[in-house]
């Protein structure tokens, strides 16, 4: 999976469910912050949603953890 600005919050949670750690790490509580309308958006429209800081960081260090898993 690779992940982009267009990658929703659903697509990365339903293929690496462990990732909602990653995004914990950002200050985001996917589970108690993030309702079916924001799981199902971009993640480039999520930031300022979901209150992240730094969506490049986000996006490289969930990309990290999906290589760590896929490979």
């Amino acid at each position: 999976m690779q992940i982009t600005e267009n990658t929703t919050v659903k697509s990365i949670l339903e293929a690496y469910p462990d990732a909602v750690q990653v995004f914990q790490q950002h200050g985001v509580d996917v589970p108690s912050e993030c309702d079916e309308s924001i799981l199902d958006t971009e993640l480039a429209i999520c930031d300022s949603m979901c209150h992240v800081d730094n969506l490049d960081n986000l996006m490289r260090d969930l990309q990290q953890f999906i290589n760590n898993k896929s490979g």
